[in-house]
């Protein structure tokens, strides 16, 4: 396997890691795709849809 390729895997990592603690600490959610985010929005930031809610750790 390539340093490139290794990276890549390493970087790609990361980021999944990344989302996956941001997620955890989200306030709201997407009850059409469960997208997690921290700042309220009329509309889901991943799909567009309105059925926007806080999550069950702020209810």
């Amino acid at each position: 396997m390539g340093i490139f390729n290794r990276l890549g895997r390493e970087v790609e990592q990361f980021k999944q890691t990344a989302k996956n603690a941001a997620a955890e600490d989200a306030e709201y959610r997407c009850r059409a795709c469960d997208a997690r985010f921290t700042a309220q929005n009329d509309r889901c930031p991943e799909c567009g849809a309105k059925e926007v809610e806080p999550t069950e750790s702020e209810a």
